[in-house]
């Protein structure tokens, strides 16, 4: 959903950067220094603080990140998703920065830095929510007892398999505890609408306008031709229930490409929509479409 109404003049703003990305540091002090002498007073977290050695930009916590206006993410899409995860749930404003070719969450080019970052301070943005993931694992014993073996949220999406190529599996799908269908095959998608144009579309699944509040599920290399991608509320639990087997075998729930959880076929897998939505922050004049055509080149010329 977009928020186009007038938007607040920004305040304050912390930098997120992934510590490993060390070309990143300039353009973490170019970006600060803008911010300086917009009058906005930037911050970095701690973890992006102690990894680049930059100490002469104050750091702050995650909790006192909680009451600045904007958290600015350097980097390419890969940033925004490891952010989110961890940042959602203090509900400020993220705004992706870019430092290589435009991205589909990251649309602020280094070229246009100074004059798009100066119009979203001073209030000339728009809000645009995001649906996530809510990931958990649960291991169930002989006593029908589940014990949660692990949890994560996703942005784009999670991904169940085996962990080897072209290894089947065997699993059920539930929707509101309702059956889907049992899948014979190399796994399963379940993704967000921004996750539509990542992982999902390379194995066939549709591409969905990020506003849109469902669900894709989408089968990976399933042995019946009759297994579709499927298109689900929003607000939908997703079960998957992995056949039992009198060796258990192991499976691989990973979310965002970034983080795994791993699971045997003793285990059962929950999706569900997470209680807090990723707001992010684009400029004004930003087209969903035109990005798309970038990024997956629709209507450029084969021949010439």
């Amino acid at each position: 959903m977009n928020t186009n109404l007038p938007q607040k003049p920004i305040k304050s703003a912390v930098i997120v950067s992934k510590v490993y990305k060390r070309p990143v540091a300039p353009a973490i002090r170019e970006i600060s220094s803008l911010l300086n002498s917009m009058g906005v007073d930037s911050f970095l977290d701690q973890s992006t603080s102690v990894g680049f050695n930059i100490p002469e930009i104050p750091c702050i916590s995650r909790k006192e990140m909680k009451d600045k206006d904007l958290i600015i993410v350097v980097g390419g899409d890969g940033s925004v998703l490891g952010a989110a995860r961890t940042l959602v749930d203090l509900g400020v404003p993220v705004l992706g920065v870019n430092r290589g070719h435009l991205g589909l969450l990251t649309d602020i080019s280094p070229s246009e830095l100074d004059t798009t970052l100066k119009s979203i301070v001073e209030g000339n943005y728009t809000k645009e929510k995001r649906m996530m993931l809510d990931v958990r694992v649960y291991r169930d014993d002989e006593d029908g007892v589940s014990e949660l073996v692990g949890q994560s949220l996703a942005t784009n999406e999670t991904v169940i398999h085996s962990g080897m190529m072209a290894h089947m599996m065997v699993f059920s799908v539930f929707i509101n505890d309702k059956v889907l269908y049992t899948l014979r095959g190399d796994g399963i998608i379940v993704n967000t609408p921004t996750g539509s144009t990542a992982y999902s579309l390379s194995a066939g699944g549709p591409i969905v306008e990020p506003h849109l509040d469902i669900l894709s599920l989408v089968p990976m290399f399933p042995q019946s031709l009759s297994s579709s991608p499927i298109v689900i509320p929003g607000n939908s639990v997703v079960k998957i229930v992995f056949e039992k087997t009198d060796t258990p075998e192991f499976a691989n729930i990973n979310c965002d490409g970034q983080v795994t959880i791993r699971a045997d076929s003793s285990c059962s897998v929950i999706i569900r929509q997470h209680k807090v939505p990723l707001t992010l922050i684009h400029p004004l004049g930003y087209d969903y479409y035109s990005v798309l055509r970038q990024k997956l080149g629709w209507g450029l010329q084969l021949f010439k």
